[in-house]
C-alpha cells in the first residue's frame, strides 16, 4: 500500500507541476491554437491542473475497492467523480459565481471524492488489519 500511495503521490505532483509550468504545451498537443487561445489557456489549464493532485488517488481507489470486494464504494467513487459531483458543479458554479468558475468544477470534484475515498480506504484497511489478527 505504501508503494502504491507513494507512486500516486509522485504522479500527482509530477503532472500538476508540468501542467502549471507548461500549460500551453498541452494546448498545442490537442489543437492549433490562435493567439487568443494561447492568451487565455494558461489560466484555464492551471485551474484545471489543480485536479491532477487528487486524481491519481481517486483512480487508484476504484481498483483498490474492487480488489477488496467493495463494489459499492468503488461505484460511488467512480460515478461521483465522473458524473454526479462534476455534473452538478458544471451547472452550479457558473450560475452562482461566474462563467470562469466552471474551470474549478473538476478540482472541487476530485477533492471531494479524494476526501471520501481516503476515509473509506482508512476504514477498510483497518478492517483488513483486524481480520488478519
Amino acid at each position: 500500500m505504501k508503494y502504491t500511495l507513494g507512486t500516486v503521490a509522485v504522479f500527482s505532483i509530477f503532472w500538476t507541476v508540468v501542467t502549471m509550468a507548461l500549460p500551453n504545451v498541452f494546448i498545442r498537443i490537442f489543437m492549433s491554437p490562435t493567439p487568443e487561445v494561447l492568451e487565455i489557456a494558461p489560466g484555464i489549464m492551471r485551474c484545471y491542473g489543480i485536479s491532477f493532485l487528487p486524481l491519481p488517488l481517486n483512480v487508484f481507489s476504484t481498483y483498490y475497492f474492487q480488489a477488496l470486494m467493495k463494489p459499492k464504494t468503488a461505484f460511488i467513487a467512480s460515478v461521483a467523480r465522473g458524473l454526479v459531483i462534476s455534473g452538478v458543479l458544471i451547472y452550479l458554479l457558473p450560475a452562482v459565481f461566474s462563467g470562469n468558475a466552471i474551470w474549478f468544477a473538476m478540482p472541487v470534484t476530485e477533492l471531494a471524492v479524494a476526501v471520501y475515498v481516503t476515509r473509506q480506504m482508512i476504514k477498510n484497511t483497518k478492517q483488513l488489519d483486524t481480520k488478519l489478527d
